[in-house]
């Protein structure tokens, strides 16, 4: 049986086993560091306390990508394995992933390591290990699976809509003056990953008017959306992720759809509030 390997970027939905068909999937965790202190991105996080602790900081967190050996423990035990990181563009994971496969590969040449760039990160390499699940299940051969992948990864859409600025002014994107305008006037950004790399593609007052303003982005494209999974993470805000899954799938047809939470590294970035779309 092939395995899936993710990196902590991967937001994880609670009823994971349900998605991923009894393929087995482990998460490779980031270390993030804030005021001193390091902290493991994996299951004994305490995300809440984390979230609470970047607030009254003044300091953005910096997060570092696992060790090739880390990469190496999680690969043991498999004649396939197929990894899935945060985008090349936005961290080094991908880059130790792939030192690790080749170093795999050249001691264990009859078995197959596969590293694949989610251009992505949170709920959009949720929907590639599932996809990832999904061909496993139907017994496809390695190197189909890899194309139908790469495929599925080119046409994914990731979306974010931030709530608060404080990453944004920590990594002084913006100054804080600009920030507080921008809040007195319930100024929600609305980012979209392009190329693997995060760009604000529109902006709205009141999260409402964001979602109808992206729903009206979604629309737009040729997309076959009764074939897609519609993904929502979200950071310390489970009742606004239900209702922007209630709005969407009451708009747009897609086949499925489910809800999960930010892990250390993706509430790092997207802070309270904060929402992701994948499809």
């Amino acid at each position: 049986m092939a395995k899936i390997v993710v990196d902590s970027g991967c937001d994880v939905p609670a009823d994971l086993q349900a998605w991923m068909q009894g393929v087995p999937l482990q998460s490779v965790p980031l270390t993030l560091s804030l005021d001193g202190n390091d902290y493991i991105d994996d299951e004994h996080l305490d995300v809440t306390d984390y979230l609470i602790k970047t607030e009254e900081s003044a300091q953005l967190p910096t997060t570092s990508a696992p060790s090739p050996q880390r990469y190496l423990d999680a690969i043991e035990g498999s004649e396939s394995v197929f990894v899935v990181t945060l985008s090349s563009k936005l961290s080094a994971s991908f880059e130790s992933a792939c030192l690790a496969a080749r170093i795999w590969s050249e001691q264990f040449k009859d078995s197959l390591v596969h590293v694949f760039d989610s251009l992505s990160a949170s709920a959009g390499e949720t929907l590639i290990a599932m996809k990832i699940a999904e061909l496993v299940q139907r017994r496809l051969p390695d190197q189909e699976v890899i194309e139908h992948v790469e495929s599925f990864i080119g046409n994914m859409q990731t979306y974010f809509i931030l709530d608060r600025y404080d990453t944004l002014i920590k990594s002084g994107r913006i100054t804080k003056t600009v920030a507080t305008m921008a809040d007195v006037l319930k100024i929600k950004p609305i980012c979209a990953g392009i190329d693997g790399e995060m760009a604000v593609v529109g902006k709205a007052r009141g999260y409402p008017k964001a979602i109808v303003q992206l729903m009206k982005m979604i629309k737009s494209q040729a997309v076959d959306f009764s074939e897609r999974v519609l993904a929502i993470s979200h950071c310390a805000c489970p009742e606004k992720a239900e209702e922007t899954q209630r709005q969407i799938m009451g708009e747009i047809p897609f086949k499925d759809s489910f809800i999960t939470t930010t892990t250390g590294l993706c509430t790092t970035y997207t802070a309270r509030g904060g929402i992701v779309i994948a499809y």
